[in-house]
């Protein structure tokens, strides 16, 4: 009885492992596929890549898009495999883009070649994004972008570039390259009307104001009616914030001592309808790379946005 119990568990094994091998094969395959080619080119020393697109689909989400106006996305295509090891022969590609009806995607180039005779080893392409109406809000706008190089052999690179509308109308982007000193916040409001904070005029606070007549007030009035308060946070230990910029006299700041010094670390001011606001920080290691959205997934400044009242 036992060994019938057995031989009858032993079967369940036998036939739970074929099921799994067999689900899994197909995935499996394609893996050892894909590492059996990439092996193949490198041997050739054949090398097209990206600082964007990816061999298995490179995903990058913008999440407090405005959902309005128009943008650009770049990328450069690269026939080096680093800094010092790259392809000694030309490399043809052809680009195209995937986007949806109510929006106009437009490739500054479909087709191209990287030359080996470039200093650069690159070629980039910029893509236009044109949205043909206002998107709701927690609506995502999916953007797919294929490049594949043509001859000696063929490669594809893909990403998606996903925006998703924030509840705020306020989006914001870190502007940087790697061995650059600073850094640029650029925080823009798409909202078309602020609210007063501090009463002047015939305005009391919590009264709204249009952006045709925000435009019109003195600089003293427009700093007592806002969009949205944003707030800034920064760990002082990777960024420094530039005190000669003119951010510092419309906001209100808190400070770390470190090393018997007080640093701003928090920031917080009012911005204003269809208006960006750009702040400058030192890096303290000036290798890294902090762009936003595109080249890291998060921030590294956390910013806040809240109601002005």
């Amino acid at each position: 009885m036992k060994r019938k119990v057995f031989w009858k568990f032993r079967h369940i094994l036998i036939v739970l492992g074929a099921l799994i091998i067999g689900i899994g094969g197909v995935t499996l395959a394609k893996y050892i596929a894909h590492e059996f080619h990439s092996y193949y080119l490198d041997s050739k020393h054949f090398y097209f890549t990206s600082n964007r697109l990816t061999s298995d689909n490179a995903l990058y989400q913008v999440n407090n898009w405005s959902g309005v106006g128009s943008f650009n996305i770049s990328f450069d295509l690269l026939s080096q495999k680093n800094t010092y090891v790259y392809t000694n022969y030309d490399i043809p590609y052809q680009v195209s883009v995937t986007c949806p009806n109510d929006v106009v995607c437009t490739l500054s180039q479909t087709t191209g070649t990287i030359y080996s005779s470039s200093t650069t080893h690159s070629a980039t392409v910029t893509l236009s994004v044109n949205p043909q109406r206002n998107y709701a809000e927690n609506e995502v706008l999916t953007i797919h972008i294929v490049a594949s190089s043509t001859s000696p052999y063929v490669k594809t690179l893909t990403a998606d570039f996903q925006y998703i509308v924030g509840k705020q109308g306020v989006t914001y982007e870190i502007e940087d390259e790697a061995n650059r000193a600073y850094m640029i916040l650029k925080v823009t409001s798409a909202i078309s009307y602020c609210t007063v904070t501090e009463a002047f005029g015939n305005y009391a606070v919590g009264a709204t104001i249009d952006n045709s007549v925000y435009r019109t007030l003195s600089k003293a009035n427009k700093n007592k009616c806002a969009s949205k308060r944003i707030t800034l946070g920064f760990n002082v230990a990777n960024l420094l914030l530039d005190t000669t910029s003119n951010i510092i006299d419309i906001s209100t700041y808190t400070t770390t001592t470190v090393g018997g010094v007080d640093y701003i670390n928090s920031l917080t001011f009012g911005i204003g309808p269809v208006s960006t606001v750009a702040i400058k920080f030192y890096k303290v290691d000036p290798t890294q790379n902090y762009t936003y959205p595109i080249v890291n997934n998060s921030s590294i400044v956390n910013v806040t946005i809240n109601n002005p009242i």
